[in-house]
């Protein structure tokens, strides 16, 4: 074997620094070449730098990517707290709107009516008292108990509305269908009619 530089024969026991032999010189086959960064070369304390590789660049990632990264992870993270928080937010502002609707049954709802009050009862009407008024084909004990109907259902009464009473005579329910005029007018079976004085 031949020197490629000078021509001078080698003898095949001589080896170089790596260990590695010389018959490679023969195929013309190049012995890799390492990068150490080390002017001295390849130390022991360092079992890494042989391994060392400059196309890796992963060893060689700028300190930007890091501060990048991080500045990334922080507005992600700030930008799923804002989120939550204006999804909270509406449904806080949700459920203070359907809070604030009034339920409403199925009855219809109060109105207030044009019909001015009246403190003199309707002609052909029987007083029972300053209270309530009848007509002649039902009597005052029936009258006050339709008077204790609507009371009970305070002032606020929609335009058209309905109470039920014990008749005291038969004790069988009685239903009676009021509307609001200048007094109360409530009439039921037997064309029986009650006037129920208006209270403001």
């Amino acid at each position: 074997m031949r020197c490629p530089a000078c021509g001078r024969p080698v003898p095949d026991a001589v080896r170089d620094d790596a260990g590695q032999s010389q018959d490679a010189e023969r195929t013309g086959e190049i012995p890799p070449v390492r990068f150490t960064g080390d002017p001295a070369g390849p130390s022991e304390s360092s079992p890494e730098s042989d391994d060392w590789d400059p196309d890796e660049t992963t060893r060689f990632r700028p300190v930007e990517d890091t501060s990048r990264n991080r500045r990334n992870t922080l507005a992600l993270v700030s930008l799923s707290v804002a989120l939550i928080a204006a999804v909270v937010s509406l449904a806080w502002l949700i459920g203070q709107t359907v809070g604030a609707r009034p339920i409403t049954s199925g009855s219809a709802p109060a109105t207030v009516t044009a019909t001015p009050l009246s403190s003199t009862p309707p002609r052909s009407a029987v007083v029972c008292t300053t209270e309530v008024a009848r007509s002649t084909n039902t009597s005052c004990a029936v009258a006050t108990r339709v008077l204790s109907a609507v009371r009970t259902l305070g002032t606020d009464l929609p335009d058209k509305f309905r109470v039920t009473i014990v008749d005291p005579n038969s004790q069988k329910n009685a239903t009676y269908v009021c509307s609001i005029k200048a007094w109360i007018e409530c009439s039921g079976p037997g064309d029986a009619r009650v006037y129920v004085r208006r209270l403001i």
